[in-house]
């Protein structure tokens, strides 16, 4: 019975220092993070599901697959860029506006490049948190990304004057001198 309380206890311990590890263990990651130049594209977004929202994903206009819980992106052009404490942010948003917006838009998505105000980067449990805001002439917005050692990522969204929104996907190494059309090649 001894033996097993000690058996139990140890891999108590290594389970509980192991999640610093698996941050670390992934270089590429590490380099990305440390150099502040990565891309991450979204193959899933999560609105929050504000009771309009609902009842416009109740009337099946998201499509074959999609609900209001999770809506699929493959296929769809989107990135949040960050690089030389820049952002470059397109995605798709799904969900509630609650003001702004004007006329003669361009895009209903959040769409911005700005400069990245109070980075801090954390590791928590096997993972990085990486946390910012930024702000584009009429919208500002504080962004969490979660980024995890097999390089998949979280987005979460925190906007002005839209709904939270979460994205998921996966994040790779960003050139920021390449020009759009080498990148996607």
């Amino acid at each position: 019975m001894k033996n097993l309380v000690v058996i139990v206890l140890a891999f108590g311990v290594l389970g509980c220092s192991g999640s610093k590890i698996a941050a670390d263990s992934n270089t590429e990651l590490n380099q990305w993070i440390e150099s502040g130049t990565y891309a991450i594209e979204s193959q899933w977004a999560s609105p929050m599901p504000t009771s309009a929202f609902m009842a416009v994903a109740n009337s099946n206009i998201l499509g074959p697959g999609n609900n209001a819980n999770r809506i699929n992106l493959i296929g769809n052009p989107n990135h949040l860029r960050v690089y030389n404490d820049s952002i470059d942010v397109h995605l798709p948003f799904f969900g509630e506006r609650f003001m702004g917006g004007g006329y003669n838009q361009n895009g209903s998505g959040i769409e911005f490049k700005a400069p990245i105000k109070n980075y801090t980067v954390s590791v928590a449990k096997g993972y990085y948190r990486v946390k910012f805001s930024a702000a584009d002439r009429t919208e500002s917005y504080n962004i969490v990304l979660n980024l995890y050692p097999n390089q998949t990522a979280n987005i979460a969204v925190n906007s002005s004057q839209r709904a939270a929104i979460q994205y998921q996907g996966r994040i790779e190494a960003y050139d920021p001198d390449k020009t759009e059309t080498e990148s996607e090649k």
